[in-house]
């Protein structure tokens, strides 16, 4: 019940309700991974003098080398990175030390993964290789050593999925490898499907995932936009919620949205105001009268930013929400437009009174 209530405080943003949770796990290796991951969601320096605490606490090697590596990735989250690198230093030393290749090649996978997650690829996918040679090795029975590599191959699908340029190529090529060696064939061909889809997209650009989404294919264009220059990515992800609402995918729509508007706003990237109308009009069209109103507040251009919200006003006035129509009116930032828009109001208001008074009023007698 304490990991659910963890997950939800963190998925919330909730990281004081996260931190009282991860206090009341008894084991010092789990709390320690629990209270990195506070860290490097945070990014809040006030959590780490308990999360090295618990690290303290750690005390077997296997135990230590997998906590390691969580405090070095919440130290890079922390852009100390003198600090970070010393941590998953001792991680790979330790991983080195196991007397066993199957308990080496297990610790070898989550360092490789959470060195991934820090953003250092190369270094995370030459773990993830040693863990498979580790694995390999092993003179475990078959059943292990298969479900050890099937773990492996996950992982490193999932790692895969954390990069956003060309090294992302080798993370597929080696989950695939993975795959194959443990006999798993149809997800081997998955993997292979998925590399030629990041492939087609480093080549092609933007077209390479408006092909996918004109197919239908959310899932991976959602997946591969990563794979596209900044600006390009964040507007992808605005034109892919949109199809996610087409599509009656709100939960995932909301997300997506919210992940492209932060893009423009945190990356301050050169995203066009013409780009950022057409999408906005588009969401104007099936009635998303908050996603427009977002993307009014992203145009640079005075004129076009106050058109688009008088629009947004007055059809929100023709679905009868008048009230909220006057008040966002009022914001606009160019007195015409402005003036003109809550005239416009005014009369639909208007004609909607005539309509209730011709309903209410008899008939006068002939």
């Amino acid at each position: 019940m304490g990991v659910k209530r963890f997950r939800d405080f963190l998925k919330l943003g909730n990281y004081r309700g996260a931190f009282a949770e991860a206090l009341k796990a008894n084991d010092p290796l789990q709390r320690t991974i629990m209270i990195a991951e506070i860290v490097s969601k945070s990014r809040r320096e006030e959590f780490t003098p308990a999360l090295l605490d618990s690290f303290s606490q750690v005390r077997s090697p296997y135990g230590r080398a997998i906590a390691a590596s969580y405090v070095g990735m919440a130290f890079y989250s922390l852009e100390q990175e003198r600090d970070a690198e010393r941590y998953f230093s001792l991680a790979l030393e330790l991983a080195g030390s196991m007397p066993s290749p199957m308990l080496r090649g297990e610790v070898l996978m989550v360092i490789g993964r959470n060195l991934t997650l820090s953003g250092r690829y190369s270094d995370g996918l030459e773990a993830l290789r040693e863990a498979f040679e580790a694995v390999q090795s092993s003179r475990a029975l078959y059943s292990e050593v298969v479900s050890a590599l099937v773990k492996l191959a996950k992982t490193v699908e999932e790692s895969a999925e954390e990069v956003n340029n060309e090294r992302a190529l080798d993370f597929y090529a080696l989950a695939r490898d993975v795959y194959l060696t443990a006999g798993f064939k149809l997800q081997g061909r998955e993997v292979s499907d998925r590399m030629k889809l990041a492939e087609d997209v480093l080549r092609r650009g933007s077209a390479a995932v408006w092909e996918l989404l004109e197919k239908g294919d959310i899932e991976n264009a959602v997946r591969m936009a990563r794979f596209l220059s900044s600006p390009d990515r964040a507007v992808s992800m605005l034109r892919i919620a949109y199809w996610l609402v087409v599509h009656e995918m709100e939960g995932l729509a909301r997300e997506v949205f919210n992940d492209g508007v932060e893009m423009i706003l945190v990356g301050k990237l050169p995203v066009s105001d013409g780009e950022l109308e057409a999408t906005a009009y588009r969401f104007l069209r099936i009635g998303r009268f908050e996603e427009a109103l977002v993307l009014s507040g992203l145009i640079k251009d005075e004129k076009r930013s106050s058109e688009l919200i008088g629009n947004i006003a007055v059809q929100l006035a023709k679905r009868g929400r008048v009230e909220e129509a006057t008040e966002i009116a009022g914001r606009i930032g160019d007195i015409l437009i402005r003036d003109k828009a809550l005239r416009t109001i005014k009369r639909i208001e208007d004609g909607m009174g005539s309509r209730s008074d011709s309903k209410t009023e008899p008939r006068k007698p002939q």
